[in-house]
């Protein structure tokens, strides 16, 4: 082999690594579960046959966080009409408001939402009864660094909690208000998460913006930061001093929840690329689950049921089924991408061992302790991709078009109960609230009040 032909195969073969170098990091950006493999843990199998997959019943007469009192998409069913044929529902009020995709909160007979005015994002406060618009906190906030299309309004939900706010709006701006009932309330502190916990907003993860919501947990209030300094943060809830900061991976758009594991009062949340499990208050990281998507979208919060944990992400990841003691996760099964069930934005609901939610665009049912969806089960023509609240044996379907669905929570066949048009409008991607028969939501430009009460 002359020199000049060594040279050549040399310089061949680094062009080669560099190619299969670069297409390796594109298939880590782009198909991350592209090797994904269904798999199962026998022994954790047959635990999960003989498990309860409990959840609590929700109590009380208010909705003062995302996803309702237990933070689990689960309403009472008192004083609700799940006879929509006989007495349909119909609009009680409607009251103009900015963009935004985040839910309602309603406590103390108030009703607060985030939307966005102008240049500024706002916390706009309205009386349950009538739709009365109390007041609204406004502060600037520049969505420069979104994503372009994505820039309507903030996408998380307020937590009202002891006469506060708490509120995360889309570029990190975490407020605490000391709330004044009819008249407007005090700001007592703000954080910036991006600066805070370094997160930046145009090329990182959240380039879509911060969508999760505050959890109150004992003296904490708990946010998923999504910064190398913090993924998941704690701050003290009233003085607002931070407690501490878990995680340096990057941020994912979900909201954390709570548990009680082996014993263990734990947080669960999503990062960029895993599920991890922190104690409270100590905020002592216990476990950590890997779950990388596309885009490292993990936007649906995990579901708790008993002792299992249930996480579910879309772009083609798929869904498992933790176990979870006082200091370890394991998982039961995994299904990836058409074998399991994918939510995208939409958090599913838990009822009687089934997850009720949206696989991509698609209303389905998921056996819990099968691994496997329910045959049959699939919404029919008109239930678009949405959101769900589980009210008694009822799931309420509020879809991107603004339709709300009543459904039966029955793994043995979905029947449609009842269905209102027209009522709440387009651009919907909001969590329906239900409390004392009546359901209070929004849509791209309006609060709605929606009264199916018996």
């Amino acid at each position: 082999m002359t020199r000049a032909t060594r040279y050549q195969l040399i310089f061949g073969l680094l062009v080669l690594a560099v190619l299969v170098g670069l297409s390796w990091q594109l298939v880590r950006m782009w198909r991350p579960n592209l090797f994904d493999m269904a798999s199962d843990d026998p022994g954790e199998l047959a635990e999960l046959k003989g498990a309860a997959l409990t959840s609590a019943m929700p109590t009380g007469a208010d909705w003062p966080r995302y996803r309702g009192p237990n933070g689990d998409g689960a309403a009472s069913a008192e004083n609700f009409n799940a006879n929509w044929e006989a007495k349909p529902p119909k609009l009680a009020w409607k009251a103009a408001i900015g963009g935004g995709y985040g839910s309602v909160a309603m406590a103390g007979g108030r009703v607060y939402v985030q939307d966005r005015q102008g240049g500024n994002e706002r916390l706009v406060c309205f009386s349950s009864a009538e739709g009365k618009q109390l007041w609204a906190d406004e502060y600037p906030a520049d969505y420069g660094s979104l994503k372009s299309g994505y820039a309507d309004g903030p996408r998380g939900t307020p937590t009202i909690h002891d006469g506060r706010a708490y509120t995360v709006g889309a570029v990190g701006k975490f407020r605490c208000l000391k709330l004044n009932g009819d008249a407007p309330p005090e700001l007592l502190w703000e954080k910036d998460l991006p600066a805070e916990f370094d997160t930046d907003l145009k090329s990182e993860p959240l380039r879509w913006g911060y969508a999760g919501s505050p959890l109150i947990e004992g003296n904490l209030v708990i946010v998923a930061a999504g910064g190398k300094k913090g993924s998941v943060v704690a701050f003290d809830r009233v003085s607002g001093e931070a407690r501490w900061a878990v995680g340096r991976t990057l941020g994912a758009y979900s909201t954390p929840v709570a548990g009680t594991f082996g014993g263990v009062r734990q947080v669960v949340a999503m990062t960029g690329d895993s599920a991890v499990g922190i104690a409270v208050p100590e905020g002592q990281l216990l476990w950590e689950h890997p779950w990388k998507t596309q885009f490292s979208v993990n936007a649906a919060s995990p579901v708790v049921a008993g002792e299992y944990v249930f996480l579910s992400s879309d772009y083609g990841k798929g869904c498992a089924l933790l176990r979870v003691g006082a200091g370890s996760a394991r998982a039961a099964y995994f299904r990836p991408g058409a074998k399991g069930m994918k939510t995208h934005h939409s958090t599913a609901v838990h009822h009687n061992g089934f997850v009720y939610g949206f696989d991509s665009s698609v209303l389905k049912c998921w056996n819990l302790k099968d691994g496997t969806f329910t045959a049959d089960w699939d919404a029919p023509p008109g239930v678009d991709k949405g959101y769900v609240t589980l009210v008694g044996d009822q799931l309420l379907v509020q879809c991107g078009s603004g339709t709300l669905h009543l459904i039966d929570a029955d793994p043995t066949e979905c029947r449609v109960r009842g269905t209102l048009k027209g009522v709440v409008g387009g651009n919907s991607w909001a969590t329906p609230a239900v409390i004392g028969g009546r359901i209070y939501t929004r849509d791209g430009a309006n609060v709605v009040c929606v009264d199916a009460s018996k």
